[in-house]
């Protein structure tokens, strides 16, 4: 009888930087509209492999000014700021409208850019750059469980799953 080598780890134990999303894990989704960018907060998400392509899947809810950049760019970008001074701009991030200010610039942060027209936040540690590959709205009647209904869509405001192939990571 041979010994048993595998243990049990906590997926959170071995997900890091870019490859985790939850939790106290969060990025900044970052796209362009014209020559406006605007950002959200993000911690929704995760990788995948699918079309054989390593893709990224975010959620964005209809209401968010960001979906408009995202839906008339193609592409965005996920900028991971993990450093405690970063920690306190999530909240500000993540409920102001950047239809009323310029959040970046509030926020003393400073967008970069991927081949010049993929924005991303340049004080990120880990920055992935994605092209839209695929865009759905959640619907009702889709949802095997009507918790998840009453627990996250209780106005009806589903978010748009976006699937996104993945063409560059890059770590400071």
């Amino acid at each position: 009888m041979g010994l048993h080598v595998f243990q049990p780890v906590e997926l959170d134990d071995i997900l890091e930087g870019a490859f985790r999303f939850g939790g106290d894990t969060w990025a900044l989704l970052t796209a362009q509209k014209d020559d406006k960018v605007n950002t959200m907060t993000v911690s929704w998400g995760g990788l995948t492999y699918v079309w054989n392509k390593t893709c990224a899947v975010v959620y964005v809810r209809e209401s968010r000014y960001t979906k408009e950049f995202i839906d008339a760019s193609k592409k965005f970008s996920l900028s991971f700021l993990s450093r405690p001074e970063y920690k306190s701009l999530r909240k500000y991030l993540g409920s102001v409208s950047g239809r009323d200010e310029d959040k970046i610039t509030n926020a003393r942060l400073n967008v970069n850019y991927f081949e010049d027209d993929i924005p991303f936040i340049d004080e990120a540690d880990n920055v992935i750059i994605a092209k839209v590959l695929y865009r759905q709205k959640m619907e009702e009647n889709c949802f095997v469980s009507g918790r998840l209904i009453a627990d996250h869509y209780d106005k009806g405001d589903y978010h748009y799953m976006y699937i996104a192939e993945i063409k560059q990571v890059m770590i400071r």
